[in-house]
């Protein structure tokens, strides 16, 4: 339906290629972008990031106590979360396509805001978990539906920088939500509220805040962005249509499963994510506690997980930026975050404990590592994935099986087990070394597709397709290129 804000598009208006579009325009269009846009989903997913970990820093400010979480029940509060997580993933960013990431971002924020408010009346064990549980629900659309939602603004050699640059945040949110709940916890007791309780109920307020500034700010899409120009309308939604090879998808099809699917490169993404939402998890959920065996009490161990979050934040920001100026991601993904990862915890496995220092610099290596990796690999799984239902899938289905990473996390670092927490570390180190296999064999993969396209190997795929078919191609097309 064409409204008065929106730029209807037909055949004519396409350009012979995208060498055609002023990069003048581009350029501009980009700025108000990262103006209107990037703030609002950073803020978004800080708040999720927050309300998710925030579990490790109220265990060490009392709620572990109060709510008898002794044994495995932390464990199995934060096992109820990803459950739902996972299984939701897929139905979620389905319905951010059909309802559009405007209205739908701005519901579930809103929604795991209230959800997160909710644990600060947590009286029981029982009652925690089934909070965390339908937290798990509300917030699996956050990073999918982010990731797709940029999708359809950015072209493929800006997306990773802004995927990056919000994702960033996620390190960010470790250190501010620690700086957050040493003092939140300090308030005076009202009510039932007081310590750890003090934790959630203010940062669910922020978060359902947040989602009616998402709701007010957000464009719906690039046709209709109204802080855009007619002529910066047409432009924005007729590069990414060039670009994807794809015109606007509407109905879900059979097909579309297939393609973001039934391919090598989602697969690999997958298990890469897989294994860096385990390490990013495991940092987010236990950093407090792993810091406690150093000799630091309750509050120091909070104090001390902002400066790695922040170097973390820099160096995920730059590694993205640089991919996206190189375009390329395997070789960032393998030669830097990969080793960042495994140098990490072959440190905190082999250096004594006593060894504090050094230890100390395995964690900023850990959480350099793991707070990169999963949003390029994000990145690089959307971008290779065209067409708006393919990409809402593909990524759908990326974050999912990667979040049974986040699963595994919470049972890594046992109680049981400290303070040399072996297991946890052996398991993030393996982890390390598979996500470097990952990125070889995409990188050689995609640079072989390319080079077969390149030769006209795959030409014959567009013989005796009609206009319609091959417009629902995506990156199946002869003409689509891969980024490797």
């Amino acid at each position: 339906m064409k409204t008065e804000d929106s730029v209807e598009l037909s055949h004519a208006d396409l350009p012979a290629s995208l060498d055609e579009i002023d990069p003048k325009i581009e350029a501009r269009i980009r700025r108000k972008y990262d103006l209107r846009i990037m703030p609002i989903v950073t803020l978004i997913y800080l708040m999720a990031f927050i309300d998710r970990s925030n579990m490790g820093n109220a265990r060490v400010l009392g709620m572990e106590d109060e709510l008898d979480l002794s044994g495995y029940r932390f464990n199995l509060a934060l096992t109820a979360f990803f459950i739902t997580y996972v299984l939701f993933e897929v139905p979620t960013n389905i319905l951010c396509k059909k309802f559009g990431p405007r209205i739908w971002l701005s519901l579930i924020t809103f929604m795991f805001g209230l959800l997160t408010m909710c644990i600060a009346f947590c009286t029981s064990f029982g009652g925690l978990a089934a909070a965390r549980a339908i937290l798990g629900v509300a917030e699996a659309g956050i990073m999918p539906g982010i990731s797709y939602m940029l999708s359809t603004f950015y072209r493929r050699y800006e997306l990773v920088t802004r995927v990056g640059l919000y994702a960033s945040f996620a390190s960010l949110a470790g250190g501010f939500g620690g700086l957050l709940a040493t003092g939140l916890h300090m308030i005076p007791p009202w009510g039932m509220m007081h310590t750890w309780r003090n934790i959630f109920f203010f940062e669910g307020i922020l978060t359902m805040i947040t989602g009616g500034v998402c709701y007010a700010f957000l464009p719906k899409s690039p046709e209709t962005a109204k802080f855009l120009t007619p002529e910066e309308r047409r432009i924005a939604s007729l590069r990414i249509q060039m670009e994807v090879l794809t015109h606007n998808q509407t109905k879900l099809r059979k097909q579309h499963f297939k393609l973001a699917t039934n391919n090598l490169h989602t697969i690999l993404m997958s298990i890469g994510l897989f294994c860096s939402l385990l390490c990013m998890n495991s940092i987010a959920l236990f950093m407090p506690s792993i810091l406690s065996t150093m000799g630091y009490d309750s509050i120091e161990s909070q104090l001390m997980t902002v400066p790695p979050y922040a170097v973390g934040t820099v160096v995920c920001i730059v590694l993205c930026i640089l991919s996206d100026h190189f375009r390329t991601r395997g070789i960032i993904i393998g030669g830097v975050v990969a080793v960042l990862i495994t140098v990490a915890f072959a440190i905190l496995l082999a250096v004594p404990m006593e060894a504090t220092g050094i230890r100390y610099m395995a964690i900023f290596f850990a959480t350099a590592g793991a707070f990169t990796g999963s949003p390029m690999q994000i990145g690089w799984l959307v971008e290779n994935a065209a067409g708006p239902m393919v990409r809402a899938i593909a990524s759908a289905t990326g974050v999912s099986i990667g979040s049974l990473g986040g699963l595994l996390a919470t049972w890594t670092y046992l109680k049981t087990e400290a303070p040399e927490y072996t297991v946890g570390h052996a398991i993030n180190l393996a982890a390390g070394i598979i996500i470097l296999c990952i990125a070889v064999i995409a990188t050689v993969n995609l640079r072989w597709k390319n080079r077969q396209r390149a030769l006209g190997k795959k030409d014959y795929i567009l013989q005796d397709l009609s206009q319609e078919e091959i417009n629902e191609l995506g990156h199946s097309h002869p003409n689509f290129r891969f980024t490797p």
